[in-house]
Formats: C-alpha cells, structure tokens, sequence
C-alpha cells in the first residue's frame, strides 16, 4: 500500500489502537505453533466494546504495529528516533514483557530502493540498514512480541515469474531476522470475472510465499481486505461480494507448498476512519444498509468477516462445515 490514503488510515489505527493488549486484545496463541491450524487475525480501527468481547471470546489475536509516520526522521533521509519508536512501542505494548504479534510499517521510497534498486547501490544499503536497525530495536524493547516487516516478502499482480519474486532475495537478512512474515494480498480488479482475474494471482503469490517461509521456517501470514485496493480508481474501496471474498480466502487457505499452507490470515480494516473523513464509498454503503448508528454498522460489518474466515478456516482445513 504506498498511496497517501493507506498511509493516512495505518496512522489513524496507530492513534486508536492503545492501552492495555492483555485487557483488550486476543494475543498470538500458542497453537499457533502448530501448522495445521492457521489462525484468523485482524487489524482494525474498531475499538468498541462489542468488538473487543467479540474477538478475545473468539480467541482472534489483535496485530500490531509499529508506523514510520511516527519515527522516522523527515528531514533526514534514512534514519530514526529512537525516542519515537519507543514511544510506539509503549502505545502498542505499554508493558515491555508483553507477548504477541506485530508488524513494522516502512514504505515508500525505502522499500522501492529495496525492491527495485542494485544490492550495490547507496539506496539499497542504507534502506537495509535501515530495516535491520528498526527491527532489531524492536524485538530489542519488546522480545516476547514477534514482529515481521509489512509487505515482506514482496509480492505482485503482474510480471509474476521468476525474476519477481527472486528480488525477494534482496532482502535475505531482513526475512532471516524477522520472526513472522506479512505479505500482503490485496485484490486490485474485477474487471470480468472475479475468479478470472484474481484466483490464479492468489495463488501463485500464495504459494511463492509459501516457499520463501519454507526456506527460512518462517510463519506466514497474509494481509487480506474486505475491499477492493483503493488505487483502483473505478472500483478502490467498494466491498468485495461475500461470495468473492469466500473464494479469495479459500483459495489462500488451499493453496500449499510442500504440503505447508499459510499459518493464518490477518483482516486489515480501517472503516472508522474512512467514514469519519467522509469517504463516499462507505457513506453510501452505510446508508444502503439503513444503519444510523455507525458503530452498529462496523462491529456487524467486521464480525461477520471474521465468522466467515472462521467457517472457511474450518471447511478448507478440517472439512467441518
């Protein structure tokens, strides 16, 4: 995600998601551990009530996140407060010994220079340096957390093939020191047919995944929305049809490497926010659904995508239905 919008929203859940996580949020459970049972995840804006009891009865660990909005430095190219970050850190996790799951968000130009740029170049270096430095503060201030970096590995819609997806290998030391990986699986057109476009993509990217995280014995989980990605001018931010969106996280949770599948699925959802700032989309959506409560609206909104991951989590993997 490097447009305005999406650094906008992560900021906005940044600000929102604070206090307490042992009173508020779900963290990674220990069966995690175990392959077979990939978990449903979510990062949200939504902090009411009947959301928080929802997702601790449901045992949904809530991510974290650390946001370079909040810690890099502006005027200087490539480099951090330390100061910041720790105060990120006690807003995500005021007790340092706390435990769970989290990521780092550093975008744009820093991950272009790590994609795009030579191994050899000024950019490539000092981005590298970079990510490692913030990383291993990180896990330094909070080492019962386990972080990974958002949107590593990289993954694509075009040009999927081999001279893609090797570039991932650019960024070795940073996957080899990250505990868990995000990439991120966004859906970007429906153009004609949703299946057409879209289950070859999830699974080829899935299942490239899925071999990065089988050569490092790394956990991986994808970063998923219930939306289509806003840089689509045509369709960005319109909800994806339940039925859609049943195959997408479908075929994620079928798709394996090795007889290994991804260890779970985290929902990204920034709604409050966009309602607040009067995103046409979800006003109109709103309004469809004749809701005059917001708040009504999201937590119904949100917890019937998580119930349907649930159900599908048990249908593809332990055939219940």
């Amino acid at each position: 995600m490097t447009t305005k919008l999406f650094t906008i929203l992560i900021a906005s859940i940044l600000l929102l998601c604070t206090g307490n996580n042992k009173k508020h949020h779900v963290e990674l459970s220990e069966s995690a551990s175990i392959q077979d049972k990939p978990q449903v995840l979510i990062c949200s804006d939504n902090k009411s009530k009947t959301f928080v009891d929802f997702i601790t009865r449901e045992n949904i660990p809530f991510v974290h996140f650390v946001n370079d909005g909040q810690f890099m430095d502006s005027k200087t190219p490539f480099t951090f407060s330390k100061d910041l970050l720790l105060k990120e850190l006690e807003r995500s996790y005021p007790d340092p010994k706390s435990s769970g799951i989290a990521y780092i968000d550093i975008e744009y130009p820093y991950t272009d220079y790590l994609l795009k740029g030579d191994i050899t170049s000024t950019n490539h270096k000092k981005s590298a340096k970079l990510f490692l430095d913030v990383l291993r503060f990180v896990k330094q201030q909070r080492p019962n957390v386990k972080w990974g970096y958002y949107g590593i590995p990289f993954t694509t819609y075009w040009g999927r093939d081999k001279n893609f997806y090797d570039q991932n290998k650019k960024v070795d030391q940073i996957i080899k020191e990250s505990d868990v990986l995000f990439p991120s699986i966004y859906i970007f057109y429906n153009n004609v047919s949703f299946n057409l476009e879209n289950k070859t993509y999830i699974q080829e990217n899935t299942e490239e995944m899925l071999k990065i995280a089988d050569r490092y014995n790394k956990k991986m989980y994808p970063f998923i929305m219930s939306r289509y990605h806003p840089s689509n001018q045509l369709i960005g931010s319109s909800k994806i049809d339940e039925s859609d969106f049943k195959t997408y996280v479908s075929t994620l949770l079928q798709t394996q490497y090795k007889n290994k599948h991804i260890d779970g699925l985290v929902l990204w959802n920034a709604d409050g926010y966009a309602y607040r700032v009067n995103d046409p989309v979800i006003k109109k959506e709103v309004e469809k659904n004749k809701i005059s409560n917001f708040d009504v609206f999201y937590d119904q909104y949100v917890i019937g995508l998580l119930n349907l991951m649930k159900k599908e989590v048990k249908q593809n993997v332990y055939g219940i239905k």
